[in-house]
């Protein structure tokens, strides 16, 4: 099963990538998480000691330009998917690999192409591979992602709203471009939700543009208080309500 978060910067996707990585770990399964965005934070989120040396970020080495029938042309990646595994993976706790994508060192240093047709190419790969284990791909926060293919070959794609309008605005244009890409499962997550007013602002804007809610996730404290210092909310306090809720949500995963 390969799965994609997406959603507008500051809405919580990682944080729900990360501490869902988690949950389906400790069920006994392999997940491949992959960071697609160019300002890379997944990793604390998982649970990797901040100050651990990482492996290299994936970059267009990777990946080959061939010739197909007619003269068209296509991106494919060129080495096997275990030496990738091998080769960039950093463990993380729960039986989880991260891969992250490179990031520009340099500001000025042109457009981030290369990076969406690696990650694009890396979850085909994952897909095609045989390979048992869940990926979980973090998307860039924008509509980038979208407009260039990267979670073409993802099985689901949730959008992660707030309860507000700007926020509501964007998951229906995540959505729209996710139903063009032919991803058939297209949900909402509804995250940091107060009060039951919030919940049926996002209740009521989804059923207009037709966008089913796979879960609600609760504001919760411990989300800030684990990020202050620099650690998994889940490591922080495994009983805490949001990442109660994304554990019910784990389970719907196959339905």
């Amino acid at each position: 099963m390969k799965i994609a978060i997406a959603g507008k910067g500051g809405v919580g996707k990682t944080t729900i990538s990360g501490t869902l990585c988690r949950i389906l770990g400790r069920s006994n399964n392999e997940v491949l998480a992959i960071d697609g965005d160019p300002n890379p934070n997944l990793s604390v989120v998982l649970g990797i000691d901040k100050n651990a040396k990482m492996p290299p970020s994936l970059s267009t080495d990777i990946i080959e330009r061939v010739e197909e029938a007619e003269g068209k042309w296509k991106f494919q990646v060129k080495m096997p998917f275990p030496e990738i595994m091998s080769t960039y993976g950093q463990k993380a706790p729960d039986n989880i690999t991260l891969l992250m994508v490179g990031k520009p060192e340099i500001a000025g240093t042109g457009c981030m192409c290369g990076s969406h047709t690696v990650v694009r190419e890396l979850v085909h790969s994952a897909l095609s591979s045989g390979d048992s284990q869940i990926t979980v791909l973090d998307t860039e926060a924008s509509l980038e992602h979208m407009k260039r293919g990267t979670s073409r070959y993802v099985d689901k794609i949730y959008t992660v709203v707030e309860p507000y309008y700007r926020s509501l605005e964007a998951a229906s244009r995540f959505a729209d471009m996710a139903k063009q890409l032919g991803i058939k499962k297209v949900e909402a997550i509804g995250n940091k939700v107060r009060n039951e007013e919030e919940k049926m602002a996002i209740t009521e804007y989804c059923q207009k543009i037709g966008l089913p809610i796979a879960v609600f996730v609760p504001f919760d404290e411990n989300v800030m208080e684990a990020d202050l210092k620099g650690i998994s909310v889940i490591d922080h306090n495994k009983d805490a309500p949001s990442v109660k809720a994304l554990e019910t949500f784990a389970a719907t995963l196959w339905n």
